[in-house]
């Protein structure tokens, strides 16, 4: 039997889906764009207006040498005449100094784009977020699969005195620990087999799986998932219950330790916590593996760990050394140890001098304020929980910066949304996809790098093609305010205003948007959101 207390909106899965629908905030392509339109309607209104006095100052005034007697006697119907020509070049020239194939451009740009990304691993859900990638300043990026290779493999189990058994053919020199350590991680775990191949699962169950073939005739009453927050599993049996997880969160609840088919009381947990520290600063992820008799939470034996390793991609520093070239701040957070992001950290060059490497628990201390004045300088987020991504996307966007983020899990899927560009993981779930609005189909950080200098390219590639017709237009407008008054009424007619429109409109508008990628976009810094085009 079971008690409801929450149901609908109210549950944690109703929160997400209502975290989705919310109302996202415009994009910087947008704002310029209607900064820009408002600039250009307004010089639009000054230039038509200027142009009409102008025609109407040549025809009443210079024509007639200044003559008040002549200017007098202007009919009514001849005034009217040229009342209604000054307004036909007035509205020609407003119509002009609106550069109507943008919206055509702005189309093709994106879409032309958005084919040659294709062809580099990233998919374009949402065509804006293509610009918005190359004005990010922050980029919080997820380590297994997009910075290291998303492989996990075990290098080995290390018992309570440091003592390594690197294969199940060494394990099985020592039969009772062979056969403890083949119910902790065969036995607690999610992994799916079927016919012979590993179908579901995460990336340290599938490892633990593979390590060696265990068959137990154990029955299993009861299973506690991994939970990202509570950073273990367990399973009950009828005799024992087994955990695997977290050392933090693992060994504070041992008492014990499994020693050679005995238990033995006498643990010494700092000599255990070093011989991790051993491994963790080396850039194994460490996986503790404990059991208990009763279900029992707070006696735990302490039977060993296991070490994995995913390796680094041979093409993520180059990607990083790309994306810290562009001004944007790479920030690497996962549910490592702190000292194996570190090592990864300074493998790839990411952690420098002055920056921090933090803990979710140490983060979750810190005020808004606290975390506001030093997010400039923080590197790594290690041991992080969901919620963390979703802080530091608010913490960022709310001091005015533009923040990229990476997820593949259903619990990324509201930061995905509220980050100003998501970018989705190919071999991640559909929830987040569907929530992002670039998804890596390689889930390499390389490919991130040239979605930024795509969004880069298309900020370009509209800026050249406005300068260039608002250059025409305003040479145009120049010239018919400017004739008048050299005698020459109207150098530019109505006619051929909208034809020059028409033709430079169009055809400049194809010839900008098919401009490849520059590579020396990745020089320059971000623009801000303010930046006007």
């Amino acid at each position: 039997s079971g008690v409801v207390t929450k149901v609908g909106m109210d549950t944690l899965y109703g929160k997400m889906a209502k975290s989705l629908v919310e109302k996202e905030e415009d994009s910087p392509l947008k704002i310029r764009l209607t900064n820009l339109a408002k600039i250009i309607s307004r010089i639009g209104y000054v230039a038509a207006t200027m142009i009409a006095i102008s025609y109407l100052f040549s025809k009443i005034f210079i024509l007639n040498n200044f003559n008040f007697a002549i200017i007098s006697n202007i009919s009514f119907n001849t005034f009217i005449g040229y009342l209604l020509e000054a307004l036909t070049l007035a509205v020609s020239v407003l119509v002009m100094s609106v550069p109507e194939g943008l919206p055509m451009m702005i189309t093709l740009v994106l879409s032309t784009n958005s084919k040659k990304m294709l062809k580099d691993n990233v998919l374009v859900r949402k065509m804006v977020g293509i610009e918005t990638a190359g004005s990010i300043n922050y980029l919080l990026s997820d380590k297994t699969g997009t910075i290291t290779n998303g492989k996990m493999s075990v290098n080995g189990i290390v018992q309570y005195d440091g003592k390594l058994y690197e294969n199940e053919v060494v394990l099985n020199k020592n039969p009772d620990f062979f056969d403890l350590i083949g119910r902790l991680i065969i036995l607690n775990n999610d992994t799916i087999v079927s016919d012979g191949k590993l179908i579901s699962g995460n990336s340290t169950d599938k490892a633990l799986y593979s390590f060696m073939s265990f068959k137990c005739g154990d029955k299993v009453i009861s299973k506690e998932v991994f939970d990202s927050n509570k950073k273990y599993s367990s399973v009950k049996t009828e005799n024992y219950t087994y955990f695997k997880g977290a050392s933090e969160v693992i060994l504070p609840k041992c008492t014990a330790y499994y020693n050679n088919g005995k238990i033995d009381r006498l643990l010494d947990i700092e000599q255990i916590n070093n011989n991790i520290l051993k491994y963790t600063s080396k850039g194994y992820r460490v996986i503790v593996l404990a059991f208990s008799k009763n279900n029992d939470l707070t006696n735990l034996i302490f039977a060993g760990f296991a070490i994995l390793k995913d390796e680094i991609r041979k093409d993520a520093k180059e990607g990083i050394t790309l994306i810290e070239k562009a001004g944007v701040r790479l920030i690497m957070v996962t549910g490592d140890s702190i000292d194996t992001a570190m090592f990864i950290g300074r493998e790839l060059g990411l952690i420098k001098k002055g920056d921090i490497c933090l803990t979710s628990n140490e983060m979750s201390l810190m005020s808004d304020e606290e975390l506001k004045a030093s997010i400039s300088r923080v590197r790594i987020v290690a041991r992080a929980k969901p919620n963390d991504k979703s802080r530091l996307v608010r913490i960022i966007e709310e001091l005015g910066f533009i923040v990229g983020m990476t997820g593949d899990g259903i619990n990324d899927a509201p930061a995905l949304k509220k980050a100003s560009v998501g970018f989705a993981m190919g071999s991640g779930t559909e929830v987040a996809k569907q929530a992002s609005d670039i998804v890596i189909l390689d889930d390499n950080i390389k490919s991130i790098s040239l979605a930024i200098l795509y969004g880069r390219t298309i900020f370009k590639n509209i800026r050249k093609f406005i300068v260039f017709q608002l250059t025409m237009n305003i040479g145009a407008m120049s010239l018919s305010i400017i004739g008048p008054f050299v005698g020459i009424d109207t150098p530019v007619t109505s006619m051929q205003m909208l034809w020059i429109n028409m033709i430079m409109d169009t055809l400049a508008g194809l010839a900008f948007a098919y401009e490849e990628p520059i590579l020396r976009y990745m020089d320059e810094k971000p623009k801000s959101r303010k930046e006007h085009i």
